[in-house]
């Protein structure tokens, strides 16, 4: 079986640029050389043939892949016009990439208008991409202890503090099974504080800690502290039907007058972040480049070491352009001692620059983006 895929060659002439992208000055676009690898009884055999001129896509990839960001997206935006969802797809990852909220959000609303469909969803925590998303987003989620008490209020606390201002502040409140007084108050005061500030919320789990303090506030000797928690919680969400019911309730059980509500932009409820999958996978990260080719050490540590390579690359933001015929060349040695070869969770930018070097004829690629 002949699998045919690309390599990078030093020795060609530059393509001609399109009219659209000026020639990058750093390093301008080769030709590509095609290598047909024979999987016959012999082993693994390598030809080399001329290669073919690349698509706009195939093009953006490679700008990326290069080292060329700006020009990605430059050419990338000029694809949006066709309809190419692999263009759309490779932009949101971009954004996401390089932090930019604001451009992705819109892209998200011009797809669904063109698409008459959902698009992606920015997720600072890192459930759209992982490997997408910022370092300074990933530190951006507060996981609450099973007990809520005044030392996991002070964790909140300085967790919240130690985030941008302009950042998004995920907490995570589903691991709490009880709560205590002080912890209460101290985590009903930072809500509001945080609500007053005007931060940006994402919470998960809070339908659980809603759930628990209603049974609290149902209790016998209930305790108000308790009581304005959940008000503060409703307040956070935006539940202004909920806030004036327990209000009443909670005037005519305590006998003073309730919080008043405050209109503020409501917190995002979000899903929990799910565990990491439980498999044996190797989890890269970061950028695989020439300079920095620890990620392809381990992958051929590993790959030695596992007759099923799966390999997931979630957290890896870019495939340098110079690293990928020793990607391949990894890849080529376990396929020659009988290995399968599983790729997964890899961005768009990656995806295309992948199907571009023929790594989709080596490996089975699991992209972010199946579509």
């Amino acid at each position: 079986m002949a699998l045919p895929f690309f390599r990078k060659s030093k020795d060609k002439v530059a393509s001609p640029a399109r009219k659209a992208v000026p020639a990058p000055a750093a390093e301008p676009l080769t030709t590509e050389t095609l290598l047909t690898m024979d999987m016959g009884g012999s082993g693994i055999v390598v030809e080399e043939s001329s290669g073919a001129a690349h698509s706009p896509v195939d093009e953006a990839a490679i700008l990326y892949a290069s080292g060329q960001p700006d020009m990605a997206e430059r050419l990338l935006k000029e694809l949006l016009a066709t309809g190419d969802r692999r263009a759309w797809h490779m932009l949101f990852d971009l954004y996401g990439i390089q932090n930019r909220e604001k451009e992705f959000d819109q892209l998200a609303l011009d797809y669904a208008m063109r698409f008459e469909t959902s698009p992606p969803v920015w997720d600072a925590t890192g459930g759209n991409n992982a490997a997408s998303k910022p370092q300074q987003d990933q530190a951006a989620s507060l996981e609450l202890p099973g007990l809520l008490d005044k030392k996991a209020a002070a964790i909140l606390r300085e967790g919240v503090a130690a985030i941008a201002k302009n950042a998004a502040v995920r907490i995570d409140f589903s691991g709490i099974a009880m709560v205590d007084e002080s912890g209460a108050e101290e985590c009903a005061h930072i809500l509001a504080a945080a609500r007053k500030a005007r931060r940006k919320l994402k919470v998960s789990g809070v339908d659980r800690l809603i759930a628990l303090l209603q049974d609290l506030n149902r209790a016998t000797h209930s305790r108000a502290v308790h009581w304005l928690l959940l008000l503060e919680l409703y307040q956070t969400l935006g539940q202004e039907a909920n806030f004036d019911d327990l209000a009443v309730d909670y005037a005519v059980r305590f006998e003073v007058s309730p919080p008043s509500w405050s209109e503020v932009q409501a917190a995002e409820v979000v899903q929990a972040t799910p565990d990491e999958p439980l498999d044996d996978a190797l989890r890269l990260a970061g950028e695989i480049t020439p300079a920095n080719d620890s990620a392809l050490q381990q992958l051929g540590s590993y790959a030695a070491t596992h007759n099923e390579v799966l390999v997931d690359l979630s957290q890896v933001t870019r495939v340098d352009y110079g690293s990928v015929s020793q990607f391949i060349s990894v890849l080529m040695q376990c396929l020659g001692s009988g290995k399968t070869i599983t790729l997964r969770g890899h961005n768009a930018l990656i995806h295309e620059l992948f199907r571009i070097m023929g790594i989709d004829q080596l490996a089975q690629l699991i992209p972010h983006h199946p579509d």
